[in-house]
Parts: C-alpha cells; sequence; structure tokens
C-alpha cells in the first residue's frame, strides 16, 4: 500500500536517480539527450517531492485538482535556473 512516507521515499530514489543519469549523460556519456532527460527529469521530481499527495491520487480528476492547488509549479514549467543548468550541458558537451 502506498502511503505518504513510501511515496516521500519513492520520490527520493527516483531524484537521485535522475541526477545521476544527468551527471552521467553531461560529464562521461555526453549525450544531449539523456543529459536533458536526467535535468527535466529531475526537476519534476523535485515537484513531486514538494507535493508527494499527487502521487497518492486515486482519480484523474484528484489529481487534476492537487495539480491545480499544487504549490512550486514553475519547477514543471522551468525557471531561471532551469534553463542555466540545461544551457550548461549543452556547452559543456558540445564545447568539450
Amino acid at each position: 500500500m502506498l502511503n505518504l512516507k513510501n511515496a516521500k521515499r519513492a520520490i527520493l530514489v527516483m531524484g537521485v536517480i535522475s541526477v545521476a543519469i544527468a551527471l552521467l549523460h553531461t560529464f562521461i556519456d555526453q549525450s544531449y539527450v539523456g543529459a536533458m532527460i536526467g535535468i527535466s527529469s529531475a526537476s519534476v521530481f523535485y515537484y513531486l517531492h514538494r507535493n508527494p499527495m499527487m502521487l497518492m491520487a486515486k482519480s484523474w480528476a484528484e489529481f487534476g485538482e492537487l495539480a491545480d492547488n499544487s504549490r512550486d509549479q514553475k519547477f514543471v514549467w522551468g525557471f531561471l535556473a532551469y534553463h542555466a543548468i540545461m544551457l550548461a550541458a549543452i556547452l559543456y558537451i558540445w564545447l568539450v
């Protein structure tokens, strides 16, 4: 059964995995697509970490209501640091 504590643990594990994917594909494999996926998913998992009740929604209607009333929606739609990290990763892969 998924409760709030297990939901937060799952989000934390997936967030760490996405950061690892971003670092791996930026600095070691140097893959544009892998780096973008890792960085984007890390931002989304941080958003879910701030709103863990979204994982426990029992219907799409409840999920939509939770999404509308959630905090920190900028982590899904992008914010200045997100775009700066994306640009830095692309430039690092391109120039190195």
